[in-house]
């Protein structure tokens, strides 16, 4: 079988959730793919793929088995170049790791639908942008042989939303793999004095932290609100929000500067995997109160850095983080507040999140998604 994937999102410079999920997906399902000798994979990209170190001493070993193909375009490459492809050079299964599928598909393809944040925030979105979105997910749910979504809050959205059968999709749950960055390596990277000068904090202060694009489904004003309240009891804390900027930062930043917090929340941009690191190792609390989430891998990140935290009880988080976290509603900033205070002053109670989540973080693999995924494309 000639597996076709869409790599467009593969190996991002500065990755965040899709293309992670591509990333990891795509090279485990590469190995997977390898142990049916009947099974070739084309990558599909507008651009030079810079594959993992692992997957290109594969392809050099297995140059008839992996290839990939690139379509150069600088707009509209889906649409146009990857629907081209389609049309003249069929594979026998398309695989999409996001949400745009081309125009022309071959017999059989699949998709992987993250979420339909634009139905529930409708105004975070430009009018392009949710138009864009409503009807490539429209167009997904009506042409593709298979829908694959990692929660079964992202299930019931599609099936409430564009009617899509049940029987059409497939939850598969995102995996978890340990960072490249080992925990015992991380002060040698920087270590914690040095952390806490290159983003400007005070030493050993206390951190709260937040790791996610800066945007509105994050509810991240509130979270300055909420922190707002627990500076009264404990002035000492730091609140970090590390991601990029997106719709809605400008006016996040206008409430940190209105309430004064602007030596309090620091706002570094786009972290490295090993600013990440140190930053996960070195906090006492991640906070992540989302009005929407198709997943939530930051999650998982702080599961395995033993970090407590604190989420929305909306969307898919329960089915993420089960019993292992605070739940507070995300738009009551009292809750929230009293929940970044528990964290803090309940040690017993931390400890106990931490240690369930330990336990709950060994559900998650990439191999097992892959596993799954694979079957699903292959059927």
């Amino acid at each position: 079988m000639i597996i076709g994937i869409d790599a467009s999102r593969y190996a991002h410079n500065e990755a965040t959730g899709v293309e992670w999920y591509s990333w990891h997906i795509i090279n485990n399902l590469i190995e997977e793919s390898l142990k049916n000798e009947e099974d070739r994979v084309i990558l599909y990209s507008p651009n030079y793929l810079k594959l993992d170190n692992k997957i290109a001493e594969l392809m050099k070993k297995h140059k008839d088995r992996i290839q990939t193909k690139v379509l150069p375009a600088r707009r509209l490459w889906t649409l146009l170049k990857l629907s081209r492809e389609m049309k003249r050079n069929p594979p026998d299964v398309l695989f999409v790791p996001s949400h745009v599928l081309p125009l022309k598909l071959p017999k059989k393809s699949v998709i992987m639908i993250h979420d339909v944040a634009f139905k529930y925030l409708k105004k975070s979105y430009s009018w392009f942008a949710y138009k864009y979105l409503d009807w490539s997910t429209g167009f997904a749910v009506k042409n593709a042989t298979k829908i694959i979504v990692p929660s079964e809050a992202t299930k019931e959205d599609l099936i409430r939303f564009y009617k899509c059968s049940s029987e059409k999709i497939t939850v598969i749950q995102h995996g978890f793999s340990s960072p490249e960055i080992k925990k015992d390596k991380i002060d040698k990277i920087f270590g914690k004095s040095s952390i806490f000068k290159y983003f400007g904090i005070k030493k050993d202060s206390p951190i709260i932290l937040f790791v996610g694009r800066l945007e509105n489904k994050k509810n991240l004003i509130r979270l300055v609100e909420a922190f707002k309240a627990f500076l009264k009891k404990y002035p000492e804390y730091r609140l970090i929000l590390a991601g990029k900027r997106g719709i809605g930062f400008d006016q996040l930043l206008k409430v940190v500067k209105h309430l004064k917090l602007i030596d309090k929340v620091i706002m570094p941009g786009y972290v490295t995997e090993g600013e990440k690191a140190c930053l996960y190792k070195y906090c006492n609390v991640f906070a992540f109160p989302s009005l929407y989430e198709g997943f939530g891998l930051p999650i998982l990140e702080a599961f395995y850095y033993k970090i407590p935290v604190l989420t929305s009880h909306v969307s898919c988080l329960p089915e993420v983080a089960g019993d292992a976290a605070y739940y507070a509603d995300p738009y009551d900033v009292e809750v929230i507040t009293s929940g970044l205070e528990r964290l803090v002053t309940n040690e017993k109670y931390a400890e106990k999140l931490i240690s369930l989540g330990k336990e709950r973080l060994k559900k998650f693999s990439w191999n097992s998604a892959a596993k799954k995924t694979l079957s699903i494309i292959t059927k």
